[in-house]
């Protein structure tokens, strides 16, 4: 979007969170996990302005609790070409984040942040980390070319829950990266490279594929060894599977399930939940084994269904595909719960669900968190607000979303 003669530009870039489907705990094994964008989503506006004092940069992330403004400037001197090349032959291009020296660019931006802000240590973790990611693929982006840089105010909000296994670091990395990118098309303008479509009013498949990229790299900042499912699903929305050693595969299924996501209220800690059932797989190497693999052929029973459900075709019968899909999730929960990852909290909720004649889920990690409730076509309206008020009552936090729906892409 173009403001007046003073060729400022407007971007605003929404993307989705995640969740789990299938593959929980097992996916650590080598087996297929499956993970489905949310309905949820964060958005970014980055809006550029003119000052009349010193070029700034200002930042505003209430879901974080981050206000804060940088030199832009001192930004632009500290951070952009030719020293970002370091580590690679030639000039580095925002086309090929993957090229890009990721430790050597991190510590740089690093250390311009304690410069910058000699309190920086004392920033929470979150706030520390959107920082750097900011720094990072703000001048990774436009530091790889020779384009004028303006104040710009950046404002980011989010439906997500930080922390909860739905992908809201993964959903603010694809903003921010689809976001600059767009910033970047439209200041390139006619001179953007032909190998992207200008008439397109949304993001193609290529330059998707260079969004996951840049936001990859930033769940290296925020995870330190992410497995890439968070930042795919987040970009190409959808189904996107992955298994251990292979790159996420984005399947192209048009799905829209209907879905109660009931927060339990319990923290919970991830890497406390696979030692355990690392530990229980040591104890009972083949039980353990039997349920990882049972797990496997969920994921990809499930995947067979909603392609099913997603072809179209007039000789599917949706209720009885409805009807599979409710079962493997019962299956999956229960094996997941043999893995001992449940909690009392995620039971009641799956009890009060089945009461109802819906099947129940935990998604993520387990031992607290999220549950999903899925919702079939025909279920009538009373049924989900007689147990969405059943669950608010029990001191659950309820939301109705869907899962399947779009990616990143441009909010006009």
């Amino acid at each position: 979007m173009l403001n007046g003669i003073d060729n400022l530009y407007t971007v605003s870039v929404s993307a989705p969170g995640k969740v789990i489907l299938h593959g929980e705990h097992s996916v650590v094994y080598g087996k297929t996990a499956v993970a489905v964008s949310l309905g949820l989503r964060s958005s970014i506006v980055i809006k550029e302005v003119n000052y009349h004092v010193e070029p700034t940069i200002r930042i505003h992330l209430p879901c974080v609790g981050l206000e804060e403004t940088l030199p832009l400037g001192l930004t632009v001197n500290s951070l952009f070409q030719p020293k970002l090349a370091s580590g690679i032959t030639g000039k580095f291009s925002w086309k090929i984040p993957d090229k890009l020296d990721h430790e050597n660019h991190l510590r740089r931006v690093d250390e311009f942040l304690h410069i910058i802000k000699p309190n920086f240590d004392s920033l929470q973790n979150n706030q520390k980390n959107s920082l750097r990611s900011f720094l990072y693929v703000f001048s990774g982006i436009f530091g790889s070319t020779s384009l004028p840089v303006k104040s710009m105010e950046i404002s980011l909000g989010s439906e997500l829950t930080i922390g909860a296994g739905t992908g809201s670091s993964a959903s603010f990395a694809v903003c921010l990266a689809g976001a600059l990118i767009q910033l970047l098309k439209l200041k390139m303008s006619s001179g953007y490279d032909a190998f992207y479509d200008q008439s397109s009013d949304q993001f193609n498949l290529s330059e998707k594929e260079i969004i996951s990229e840049w936001a990859y790299n930033c769940e290296r900042i925020m995870h330190g060894s992410p497995s890439g499912i968070d930042n795919a699903t987040c970009t190409f929305g959808s189904l996107v599977a992955f298994k251990k050693g292979s790159k996420p595969r984005h399947l192209n299924i048009r799905m829209d399930l209907r879905v109660l996501l009931v927060d339990s209220r319990v923290s919970r800690e991830t890497r406390a939940l696979v030692v355990k059932v690392a530990a229980l797989r040591q104890r009972n190497t083949a039980v353990v084994d039997n349920i990882l693999d049972a797990c496997d052929n969920i994921a990809h029973t499930a995947t067979q269904v909603l392609e099913k459900l997603s072809s179209g075709k007039c000789e599917i019968n949706t209720e009885a595909e409805y009807q599979h899909l409710a079962e493997l999730w019962d299956m999956n929960h229960c094996l997941l719960s043999a893995l001992g990852v449940s909690h009392p909290a995620l039971e009641t909720i799956r009890s009060l669900a089945r009461a109802k004649g819906l099947a129940c889920k935990l998604t993520g990690a387990g031992g607290g968190g999220y549950a999903m409730v899925l919702i079939p076509p025909a279920t009538p309206r009373t049924t989900v607000d007689s147990l969405s008020g059943q669950l608010l009552e029990n001191g659950f936090r309820v939301k109705e979303t869907r899962l399947g729906g779009r990616g990143v892409s441009i909010e006009m």
